[in-house]
């Protein structure tokens, strides 16, 4: 009669717990013991944000890194981030990433111009010969041009211009409506060009962590891209990135 009645508790319990939806369930093991933030957000303010990297590179989502987001309001149209990526590869070698980015307020964020540098160390922490990069970029007058060393590259730009690290920016602002679709052409990274790329607002869901958990969810996609889905929660504060095997969670 226990045993009927602990089966028929235990049964009952676990219905309540809903699956976690698609993209998001490859972060399953983080999310049994997330605990969200609960102070409210200004997403047009100065912040600080720190997101664990995952890769399901290995089988499963395993720590692969992180990223430090630092914001900075310049004025009503401008903003100011600095961005540190630590990338884990084999061997405890590390891709180690540092920017700095001038943008538009706008709906996505636009880079107005921007400077990084990247490197690969060994597990000393001493650099790897011959992987350090250093590049500057300005996106004006409907042209960015890329300066790499001595070599400088021009490239057309399109009316509306979006790079991927932004978007943890832009996505916190976006409305949160049916049918709010942005067409743009991404910057991947800091200087991959990729046409006809858009961004959407999806829709509402409910998920447990230590607690319920609402969330809003945004999918971007186009040309040379896996499907990205962000999701922010009620304040848009960004918490979870998924697209493909890498995922990116609010520490």
């Amino acid at each position: 009669m226990n045993n009927h009645t602990n089966t028929t508790i235990r049964k009952s319990t676990q219905n309540k717990v809903k699956p976690l939806p698609y993209p998001l369930n490859i972060l399953k093991n983080y999310l049994e013991k997330y605990s969200p933030p609960e102070k409210s957000f200004i997403p047009d303010g100065e912040w600080e944000a720190e997101y664990k990297m995952f890769s399901m590179a290995s089988g499963r989502a395993g720590h692969a890194g992180t990223l430090l987001f630092k914001r900075k309001p310049l004025s009503e149209k401008e903003a100011f981030i600095e961005l540190t990526i630590d990338k884990a590869g084999v061997d405890r070698y590390w891709q180690k990433t540092n920017a700095k980015i001038k943008f538009k307020t706008d709906l996505l964020s636009s880079p107005v111009k921007w400077q990084y540098e990247s490197k690969i160390t060994k597990p000393n922490g001493e650099l790897l010969k011959n992987t350090g990069i250093k590049k500057y970029a300005v996106n004006q007058d409907g042209k960015i041009n890329v300066i790499c060393k001595h070599n400088k590259t021009v490239i057309k730009s399109s009316r509306n211009i979006a790079m991927s690290w932004l978007l943890f920016d832009a996505v916190q602002r976006m409305p949160k409506e049916k049918n709010n679709v942005s067409e743009f052409t991404l910057i991947d990274h800091f200087d991959q060009f990729k046409l006809d790329n858009t961004i959407s607002f999806q829709k509402k869901i409910e998920i447990n962590t230590t607690k319920k958990l609402e969330l809003y969810s945004f999918l971007q996609l186009g040309n040379g891209i896996i499907p990205i889905v962000y999701y922010v929660d009620k304040y848009g504060r960004l918490l979870f990135v998924v697209s493909g095997i890498e995922a990116y969670a609010l520490v």
